[in-house]
């Protein structure tokens, strides 16, 4: 292939990785496009560069078939080259896919093996947007402490990719775990400094979410008008950037928000669209909280059917999730040499145990179990 075309190529993958933060669908654009280049020049590195940053798109916003299809392809690729950074980027996209629609399981094993190839080759970028996306499963499994050793390791070497949009990425996340400990102060501060770091590098898909950030605060200070006002901000960016997880997550926070406000029409509205979004891309994590929300509008509202209904809905969602994934949490956690804190095999049957007698205990209570008996044994 000509140099000029390679550069052509090049140079329009790079601007569509720009322009994922502030435009999604021009990204995919992009990338369509220099995939088409690539096939007609048959360059197969540009070919598994493009089906992989598409794959990437797609998972942002949750095209989550057709993330992983470009994927897997982009890998058969990358491995014919034998290119390892190719094949973990790959693989971070097909993670993101997983444990965004609840197999975080296997979602982590994918970071895990990213993670490994990133640090060899001592890519502080993708190092950095790992750590930050396990974090995240840590906080699904509630080990705390794990989460926010992640969070700490994506700053760490988000610095040294002298990333800012990667530190306040973590930013977010460890407001959030301030906020649960009742640490106001530290929550509103870090997320204050995301949003600003967000604003300055115009990072508008992350600005969305330490919009939400921001907003569970304002909910937590009964400071509801700019809680809403927050929340409106972020679901506007997350309605063009087509972003179903973070809509999801909002239009939850929202229905929150207005039940606290006694605004029952705004209130089912906000959660039967997130409700029709979970359903529609499997985030099961929110769907259940979504059910127990409107299970409490509907008894507000006196509509005992509907608010039954709604409770049958999140003890099913919860189990499911809880008797589906759970021993595919066992087994992640199983590996020594993945998660260093467990220390015996011993200790490792002896939660199995633990956790297959409380198995319909709450969900929130089963993770709280994992992490916390696992750290202490």
């Amino acid at each position: 292939m000509a140099k000029t075309q390679n550069t052509v190529i090049t140079n329009l993958l790079q601007e569509a990785h720009e322009t994922r933060v502030k435009d999604l669908e021009k990204s995919i654009a992009i990338g369509h496009k220099a995939l088409s280049m690539s096939l007609e020049e048959d360059d197969r590195r540009s070919v598994a560069q493009s089906l992989s940053s598409l794959s990437l798109f797609f998972m942002i916003q949750g095209s989550n078939e057709e993330s992983i299809k470009m994927a897997e392809d982009a890998i058969k690729y990358f491995e014919e080259l034998d290119d390892e950074i190719g094949i973990a980027n790959a693989k971070y996209s097909i993670a993101g896919t997983l444990y965004k629609t609840e197999n975080f399981n296997l979602g982590q094993k994918y970071l895990r093996e990213c993670l490994s190839i990133y640090k060899k080759h001592k890519d502080y970028f993708n190092e950095a947007r790992t750590h930050k996306s396990m974090g995240t499963i840590y906080e699904y499994f509630g080990d705390t402490d794990s989460a926010i050793l992640a969070y700490e390791r994506c700053i760490e070497a988000g610095s040294k990719a002298a990333d800012n949009n990667l530190i306040s990425n973590a930013y977010n996340p460890l407001s959030g775990i301030h906020l649960n400990k009742g640490e106001i102060d530290k929550a509103l501060d870090l997320i204050e400094k995301s949003i600003s770091m967000k604003s300055e590098t115009q990072d508008i898909r992350g600005l969305a979410f330490a919009y939400y950030g921001r907003g569970k605060i304002f909910i937590q200070t009964k400071e509801f008008v700019k809680a809403e006002t927050d929340f409106l901000n972020s679901m506007e960016i997350h309605r063009k950037m087509g972003e179903r997880l973070g809509s999801a997550m909002c239009l939850r926070k929202m229905g929150k928000l207005y039940l606290e406000m006694m605004d029952f029409p705004k209130a089912k509205a906000a959660l039967n669209e997130g409700l029709e979004i979970c359903d529609n891309y499997k985030i099961a994590l929110i769907k259940f909280n979504i059910h127990y929300l409107l299970y409490e509008l509907s008894k507000l509202e006196g509509n005992e059917k509907e608010a039954m209904e709604h409770l049958e809905n999140y003890v099913k969602t919860k189990d499911e999730v809880i008797n589906t994934r759970m021993l595919k949490v066992i087994e992640t956690y199983e590996s020594v040499s993945q998660i260093e804190k467990f220390e015996t095999e011993a200790a490792i049957q002896k939660e199995k145990t633990e956790i297959v007698e409380k198995k319909n205990l709450e969900l929130d209570s089963f993770f709280y179990r994992v992490s916390h008996d696992m750290k202490g044994s």
